[in-house]
């Protein structure tokens, strides 16, 4: 009888990993049978093949987390679970404030890209997410109550599960064989300001004797953490240049002359307003208005998630299944900025003309105004996300059970809409200032009041993707051979996917003052086949191969192959030695390719025109530059070949252990890529500007340094090469002692190189001696059980980065504990503290605070207490 996703005890105990991602490779699995005593070997697909295997060990790695281990975590998203594992090795995007992704959450495998993370749920790919306009997928859209267990592979997998699996995959088993009622409460509360949550979780399945069914219900909010807050972000002032401030922007109210010679303030910056006024503003000659912006801002953005995930399946005949999943999201965000800042052109003349107040330092000329709207207030941006996904398929046993099938079909599609208050219509607010309708010198007199409703706007953006799939696989054992079964697999699917992001027609005329955007769509269709061979050399070696087609209607063919050898020697078997090479692309990205330039202003450290001066990178001063972000239509597809060798050691005098090591290298060409706008900045004044990006600088100083930056254009380009080096360490150990049962993981994640080429004629830049690239990364965990108790212990390490020159971050260690207590009155209870010694985000000790470094590879929230109660109701 073929029984769905059949997994003993037994497998899922082997396969338990801690919740921070650090299991070692589990040992072989052998599932008890009560069946005249003989122990029966359970066949299961591990991520990485789509051949049943026997054991865990595969040839490619895999690490394990458990719906056990989820919940002693005390995580309450699956961002977070991901977030805290070794493999996100310089941080992913979380849910920040103001970002046009809208708050949703990202992971970055290797720090590939999140793009080249492939996510799958239940061995099928989750299409991208439209806010992104990439493959990257939402992970705060995936209900955390309903998985049964996360695995991720470490290895690149375009072979089987074709492009953008290049850094790894990352596969979401959720839960389809339970029976029984419970639902859970929660909360979490720092002791810090921002971030609070609320969950509510509720868990059901029922079975016959030929079907079953299991929904389940997830609520969940998180509350925004605001930059004044945190003492790291919130508005410094250290000296009287703007280099000496944190959280103060140059545009509180600026004056500039068409050619940036000099700078003024605008009005008498009013110190109950604005944060003063400071000299060199942009590294010009004079004296600026700042504003402090992190007053009002907020660092991470606010989640309202609400979930919902069915499985049912029915048994046709002895042999076949029948079975559909349905999972559905919605989730609210909030994000805010401070009042909207822009250039806009002044008329100064015609103000004179209209008899008002002549601006000092103007001399009577137009010039452009950097100026914050503060009488608009605050920008506020919000936005709803609607998620569908639905699958029906056929599995089950042909040929007297020597061959499985997989038959699916599946529906995803995704509606966004995103709203924001408070930006400036440029052309309106121009007219109104020289007409003296919007007096710029004073932006909360009342008189100004029918002006800024005249030039305010809200802006909206809807988005949707709609995908459709088919697929088909096939795997069983074509014959014997003197050392086992030769296993194969092979399929095929077709997909058909359509985008659109559309932007209000003031964005798309670019109208906006504070904000900047524009629409894109796109369609895609693909077809795919593949095999799979797994042949049993001799005893104990085995050699597999995969291969895959994939033809994109509008990129082009590629065929991506794999290989692998596994070998477990019968006088040694305590130890397996495995290896691996693959192959693996990336079409662009629809977006990447066609979207237009999108304007903003970000703060950039100018440590090349510094040098240029004589300036000491300490004192070298930060300020926001504009700059312009969008697709580049001359991409083209990225390639990778990745290896991987290794060993799994189960050391006989030792019972209990479990631990391997593993060497990983991936190296991509054409890679599709945007740069950091600081090291943008310094490969510009190297000569080595990658094709589409551009940075423009005004005149030469007068002691010849370089010219002050005027604006960035920071395109999607292909970087010639991004190549990683590294070793994964991972040990486990579970053994019982009179105390009770103690099971204790550590992984270590050691990145050798992470070699950046911007063109094939450049020289190659290791970004490990860099900041925001930790060549360390350490997770360990400790658990004891008995009887109705368990206490957890998890650590979280993160090593320095920086080259103690221009930018240097200290290492990082945060620790958690866990105590669950399971009632006889059908009752448990979970308590614990996150980050309990509340370790702060490491800041840069040399340049300060970056919001791109610190709000992605840190923990934000400080220390954090929570409480879990679960009733089950049978």
């Amino acid at each position: 009888m073929f029984e769905r996703d059949k997994l003993s005890v037994a497998v899922k105990a082997a396969l338990s990993a801690s919740a921070f991602g650090m299991a070692a490779t589990s040992l072989p699995v052998l599932a008890e049978e009560a069946e005249e005593g003989v122990a029966m070997v359970e066949e299961m697909v591990v991520t990485g093949s789509r051949i049943k295997r026997a054991v865990d060990d595969e040839a490619t790695p895999v690490t394990v987390i458990d719906a056990g281990d989820l919940q002693v975590s005390g995580y309450n998203s699956v961002a977070d679970v991901l977030r805290n594992t070794t493999y996100n090795s310089f941080g992913s995007f979380r849910e920040r404030s103001g970002s046009s992704f809208g708050q949703i959450a990202l992971v970055d495998l290797r720090g590939l890209g999140a793009d080249r993370s492939a996510v799958l749920i239940n061995g099928r790919r989750v299409p991208g997410n439209p806010f992104t306009g990439q493959s990257a997928v939402d992970l705060n859209s995936i209900p955390l109550n309903a998985i049964e267990r996360i695995e991720i592979l470490t290895d690149s997998a375009s072979a089987v599960y074709g492009a953008d699996a290049i850094g790894g995959v990352i596969n979401f088993i959720m839960r389809d064989d339970y029976t029984g009622a419970e639902i859970q409460v929660g909360m979490t509360r720092p002791e810090a300001k921002g971030a609070d949550e609320e969950q509510v979780k509720a868990l059901f399945g029922a079975a016959g004797d030929r079907g079953k069914i299991i929904a389940s219900f997830e609520f969940f909010e998180r509350k925004a953490i605001f930059d004044g807050d945190r003492d790291y972000s919130a508005v410094q002032i250290n000296g009287d240049s703007f280099g000496d401030t944190v959280g103060v922007s140059v545009g509180g109210n600026t004056g500039f002359p068409g050619n940036f010679s000099t700078a003024y303030p605008i009005g008498d910056c009013d110190p109950s307003v604005y944060a003063g006024i400071f000299h060199t503003p942009f590294g010009i000659p004079g004296e600026g208005c700042g504003f402090g912006y992190a007053d009002i801002s907020a660092q991470t953005g606010s989640v309202e998630r609400y979930s919902t995930f069915v499985d049912a399946s029915y048994q046709l005949t002895d042999d076949i299944n029948v079975y559909a999943e349905n999972r559905y999201s919605r989730i609210n965000s909030f994000g805010r900025y401070a009042p909207a800042v822009g250039f806009f052109a002044v008329n100064e003349p015609a103000r004179i003309e209209n008899g008002l107040t002549p601006v000092a330092g103007a001399n009577g000329a137009p010039f452009l105004a950097f100026h914050r709207f503060v009488a608009h207030g605050p920008r506020d941006d919000n936005s709803k996300r609607d998620e569908f996904d639905i699958v029906v398929g056929l599995e089950g046993e042909l040929a007297d059970g020597r061959i499985t099938f997989d038959a699916f079909a599946r529906h995803y599609y995704y509606s966004a809409t995103a709203t924001g208050n408070t930006y400036i219509v440029q052309s309106i607010l121009e007219d109104l200032v020289a007409t003296g309708a919007y007096d710029v010198l004073d932006p909360l007199s009342p008189a100004n009041a029918d002006a800024v409703l005249a030039s305010s706007a809200t802006l909206t953006r809807d988005l949707d993707t709609k995908f459709n799939q088919v697929g088909v696989s096939f795997s069983g054992f074509a014959f014997d051979l003197p050392a086992g079964p030769v296993g194969w697999a092979v399929g095929g699917e077709w997909a058909d996917e359509d985008y659109n992001d559309n932007y209000d027609a003031q964005r798309e005329a670019g109208n906006i003052i504070g904000s900047a955007g524009n629409s894109a769509a796109g369609d895609r269709s693909r077809k795919a086949a593949y095999g799979e061979l797994l042949v049993p050399i001799i005893e104990g070696l085995e050699i597999g191969g995969a291969l895959r087609w994939d033809d994109y209607n509008d990129f082009g063919s590629a065929v991506t192959p794999s290989t692998h050898v596994r070998f477990n020697p019968s006088v040694a078997n305590w130890l397996v030695l495995r290896a691996s090479y693959n192959e693996g692309f990336k079409a662009p990205n629809l977006t990447d390719l066609y979207s237009k330039l999108s304007q903003s202003f970000n703060d950039v450290t100018d440590f090349p025109q510094c040098e240029s001066q004589g300036v000491a990178p300490a004192d070298c001063p930060t300020f926001q530059i504009e700059n312009f972000t969008g697709g580049n239509p001359d991409l083209q597809a990225e390639n990778s070949k990745a290896f991987n060798i290794g060993a799994v050691v189960t050391p006989p005098f030792l019972e209990g252990l479990s631990a391997s090591v593993d060497y990983f290298e991936v190296d991509t060409t054409d890679r599709a890529t945007s740069l950091r706008l600081g090291q943008l900045v310094r490969f510009a004044a190297e000569g080595n500007v990658p094709p589409g990006t551009e940075v423009v600088r005004g005149a030469p100083g007068p002691d010849g340094g370089l010219g002050r930056l005027v604006s960035i254009t920071n395109v999607i380009t292909n970087a010639a090469a991004r190549d990683i080096r590294g070793l994964d360490v991972r040990a486990q150990y579970n053994q019982d002692f009179a105390i009770g049962t103690v099971n204790a993981q550590l992984e270590w994640s050691r990145f050798l190189t992470y070699d950046v080429q911007n063109s094939a004629d450049d020289s190659v830049i290791d970004f490990i001696t860099e900041a925001g690239y930790p060549d360390d990364r350490v997770s360990a965990t400790v658990r004891l059980t008995r009887d109705a108790f368990t206490v957890n212990y998890g650590m979280n390490y993160i090593g320095e980065h920086g080259d103690g020159e221009i930018e240097d971050y200290d290492s990082y260690m945060s620790h958690d504990v866990t105590v669950e207590y399971r009632s006889p009155w059908n009752v448990d209870l979970i308590v614990g503290v996150q980050n309990f010694t509340d370790e702060k985000p490491v800041i840069d000790s040399i340049s300060g605070y970056d919001d791109s470094i610190v709000g992605e590879i840190y923990d934000l929230a400080g220390r954090r207490y929570f409480a879990r109660l679960q009733y089950n109701f049978f």
